[in-house]
């Protein structure tokens, strides 16, 4: 009450006479110092949204002597044998085509032990080893042991498997993903580029060739991810879905821009510096958004969207059914095709090379 009288001014100038003047140099440099934190945080903030838009594109090498070398000295001693959490990690079964070569295109084909027959017809098909390409299966162990033989059986015919040692389970594809990028680090250097695709997809060899080489680089280029872009989409919570994600897994409401797993072309810097950064970097299980939506946002890489070059379904039952429309340019046939689809779809086009820019056809 004895404040009551006072104007407002006097008030504050009596509160102000309260402090030790000596307090005041530090409660401003506190201030200062509390504002520059925070306008720091919300820089940061807004970087992580744009980094999509702000990321560095891709670009080609000119010459032979502008290839990229796998930094493995910056790795940790023990990596090799480490695949993020699982130590004393190896290869179970191993075959090293690209010994002694230099092919353009690394082909490395997630595969379910179980898909003998998938991987026959895309043996038969359009994925053939050749000096250019070399193309391996990539599985986890299993627990059956007729499995174990069969499996032994057809790495003896075709030596085209590669093993590593964990399950091969629906949890454990981040694993399968990032062993892929771990052989190609470790045991093909010299490829140009590398395909992370599965074993119910068409590949149009003619073209994707002709679109290393002659739209892009026969040398090679950098800060590649070539998919077909997913945005926005939300973190499924039903439980009536396989893709299910709890909110300890994944506490935000929406992905951040990812490649589906099925197609993705990586330069090999770009899968150097996605494998660094998941060998150190918790386990998320959804591995298409883990590695190439998460791990992508840490790296300011910039995907680049070829949805364009997928045959849609009504286009690809088109060609199967009037072989004159293989003419139409594209890539790879639509996601989760059958056995008799990829055979059909080769015959189409493995007689239609057509050299022609697919530049135009990506965003």
């Amino acid at each position: 009450m004895m404040f009551k009288n006072i104007s407002r001014r006097k008030y504050a100038y009596r509160l102000l006479k309260m402090f030790d003047k000596k307090l005041w140099p530090t409660i401003i440099y506190t201030v200062i110092l509390f504002g520059l934190c925070v306008t720091v945080w919300q820089l940061r903030t807004d970087s992580d949204h744009v980094t999509e838009y702000s990321a560095i594109q891709y670009n080609v090498y000119t010459t032979n002597t502008t290839g990229y070398s796998y930094p493995l000295q910056t790795l940790p001693h023990d990596d090799y044998h480490r695949l993020i959490n699982l130590k004393n990690f190896t290869f179970t079964i191993f075959n090293n085509p690209c010994n002694e070569s230099n092919p353009t295109l690394l082909i490395l084909v997630h595969s379910n032990p179980k898909n003998f027959e998938k991987r026959k017809i895309v043996r038969e098909t359009w994925g053939k080893n050749t000096p250019q390409v070399k193309v391996l299966f990539i599985i986890g162990l299993v627990k059956i042991r007729r499995l174990k033989m069969q499996l032994q059986k057809e790495n003896e015919e075709f030596g085209d498997l590669i093993q590593g040692s964990f399950y091969d389970a629906y949890r454990n594809m981040t694993y399968k993903h990032v062993m892929v990028l771990k052989y190609a680090i470790y045991h093909c250097p010299q490829a140009k580029y590398i395909l992370k695709t599965d074993d119910d997809v068409f590949v149009n060899m003619p073209l994707m060739l002709n679109f290393l080489n002659l739209d892009l680089s026969p040398f090679g280029g950098s800060r590649m991810i070539f998919c077909t872009l997913r945005k926005n989409s939300p973190a499924m919570r039903s439980w009536r879905s396989k893709w299910r994600v709890s909110f300890k897994e994944y506490p935000d409401k929406v992905y951040p821009p990812y490649c589906p797993g099925w197609a993705i072309i990586y330069s090999p810097d770009v899968v150097f510096e996605l494998y660094r950064e998941a060998q150190k970097t918790d386990y998320f299980w959804i591995d298409d958004v883990h590695i190439t939506g998460t791990l992508v946002a840490k790296i300011h890489l910039s995907h680049v969207n070829i949805d364009s070059l997928v045959l849609d379904r009504k286009e690809q039952t088109d060609a199967l059914h009037q072989p004159s429309r293989c003419n139409r340019t594209f890539l790879y046939g639509a996601p989760n095709m059958n056995n008799r689809e990829i055979k059909a779809l080769w015959e189409c086009v493995k007689t239609r090379e057509v050299h022609v820019s697919l530049l135009k056809y990506i965003t």
